[in-house]
């Protein structure tokens, strides 16, 4: 549980300077960046598939879009910006990423469909 709260802070860290964005600029276009590292688990591109059906629903409030989109934006470019990275740093992102999938999906408790295909 260390190490896995330990990678929550490094991939914090690493996502604040990785885009300079305001969240105002990153909600504007109302879309999610669509790139997923190639070595990023399914967990992963079903946290990305969630982001989208969220970000993309009217019926949950913008503030709350937003700061799905912020979020999910931040975790992906802090896995862009990882390079060779251990297997275990990638199995700790998978858990990461299922339990945001889990986070998304309470957000907006059943007024859009967020589940994963």
């Amino acid at each position: 549980m260390k190490s896995l709260l330990s990678l929550a802070l490094v991939l914090s860290a690493c996502s604040h300077h990785a885009d300079p964005q305001t969240p105002a600029q990153i909600v504007a276009s109302n879309t999610v960046d669509p790139t997923l590292p190639s070595w990023a688990p399914k967990s992963c591109t079903a946290y990305h598939v969630a982001v989208v059906k969220a970000v993309g629903c009217e019926e949950l409030p913008q503030p709350m879009r937003t700061s799905i989109k912020v979020r999910y934006e931040a975790a992906n470019n802090a896995w862009h910006d990882l390079r060779n990275a251990q297997l275990e740093t990638i199995d700790q992102i998978g858990l990461l990423c299922a339990a945001d999938v889990t986070y998304v999906q309470s957000q907006s408790s059943g007024r859009c469909d967020t589940a994963s295909r």
